[in-house]
C-alpha cells in the first residue's frame, strides 16, 4: 500500500488521495470528537461556546499525537524574538520525526519522492532532511524567530495579528487552557447562511489567540500529524504551490507557499501550508 502506482506518480492529486486513504490515525467526527460549528453571520457575531465539545482521550495515547503535543510549548508566539532550542527540544523534534517515519503516510511519501527522483538518499537521510525542512530556524521578522513547523503547526503573532494556526490539535490544546477564544464558523461560499457540516474534516473559523485576532482561518480537523506533515512535505518537494484535490467529497486547494530567506537568494523553505475549501 505504501508503494506508489504509475498513475499516482503521474498525477499528484491521486498521490494526495492515497495519503488520505493511508491516514490510519485519522479521527472520526461524532465518534472521536465533536464540534460546535456556530455560524457567525456578521463580523460582530461571537459565541460563548468552545469549538471542541469533546475529544476522545485515546488521542493522547497515539504516539505521533503525543509527541506532537510535546512540541507545542517549545516556541515563542511573537515573531521578531529569536527562538532558543535546547537539547531537550531537539530530542523532542527528532522523536516526532522518527515516529512519523514509521507511519504509512510518511513511508509512502518517501517512496513517492524516491520514485520521482525528487529525493535520492536513504530513509536516514530523509529523516535528517525532514528535520531541516520543518525545524531549522529562519528569519521572518527577526533573526532565527521562526520555522516552518512553528508557523504552520503552532502559529505565530505578528503586529497584534494571529498568523497561521493551521492545526486542529494545537487549537484544541490552546482552547483547553484558555489561550484561544473561538468566535464562530465563517465561510467563503456564496450562501454564507448555510449551516456548516459537522462531519467535514476541514473547518473555516475565526478566533483570537491571547487577544490577537484571526478573522478567517482554515484547517483540517481529526487528521493525524503524520498525514499533514507528509502531504505538505510531498508538495514542497514537487514544487506545487496550489494542488486541487477532494477528500470525502470536500473540494480543496492545498496551498504550500515557499519562503526564501536572505532577500530571495537563500534556500527555498516552507513559509506556510494549509487547505482552502473550493466552492463552485
Amino acid at each position: 500500500m505504501t508503494t506508489p502506482t504509475d498513475r499516482e506518480l503521474s498525477d499528484v492529486t491521486l498521490a494526495l488521495e492515497k495519503l488520505w486513504e493511508l491516514d490510519e490515525n485519522r479521527l472520526q467526527p461524532g465518534v472521536d470528537y465533536a464540534l460546535n460549528l456556530v455560524l457567525a453571520r456578521r463580523r460582530s457575531d461571537n459565541t460563548s461556546k468552545k469549538l471542541f465539545e469533546f475529544v476522545d482521550g485515546k488521542v493522547g495515547k497515539i504516539p505521533t499525537f503525543q509527541l506532537f503535543y510535546h512540541l507545542l510549548d517549545n516556541y515563542i508566539p511573537q515573531t521578531g524574538i529569536p527562538e532558543e532550542v535546547d537539547t531537550h527540544e531537539l530530542e523532542e523534534n527528532r522523536a516526532f520525526i522518527k515516529a512519523c517515519l514509521e507511519t504509512s503516510p510518511m513511508i509512502y511519501t518517501y517512496n513517492y519522492l524516491k520514485a520521482k527522483n525528487k529525493f535520492k538518499g536513504s530513509m536516514a537521510d530523509f529523516e535528517k532532511k525532514l528535520h531541516k525542512i520543518w525545524f531549522d530556524l529562519y528569519k521572518r521578522e527577526g533573526e532565527d524567530d521562526s520555522s516552518a513547523f512553528e508557523h504552520v503547526f503552532v502559529g505565530e503573532v505578528r503586529d497584534g495579528e494571529a498568523k497561521a494556526f493551521h492545526n486542529w490539535i494545537t487549537f484544541y490544546f490552546n482552547e483547553k487552557v484558555g489561550k484561544i477564544d473561538y468566535e464562530g464558523f465563517v465561510s467563503n461560499k456564496k450562501n454564507r447562511n448555510e449551516e456548516p457540516d459537522p462531519n467535514s474534516h476541514v473547518i473555516e473559523i475565526r478566533f483570537s489567540f491571547e487577544g490577537a485576532k484571526k478573522p478567517f482561518s482554515t484547517s483540517f480537523v481529526g487528521t493525524s500529524p503524520e498525514f499533514e506533515l507528509s502531504m505538505y512535505t510531498l508538495l514542497y518537494y514537487i514544487g506545487k504551490e496550489n494542488t486541487k484535490v477532494a477528500f470525502d467529497d470536500v473540494n480543496l486547494n492545498i496551498k504550500v507557499f515557499p519562503f526564501f530567506e536572505k532577500g530571495g537568494h537563500g534556500e527555498r523553505l516552507i513559509g506556510s501550508a494549509f487547505p482552502m475549501v473550493v466552492y463552485n
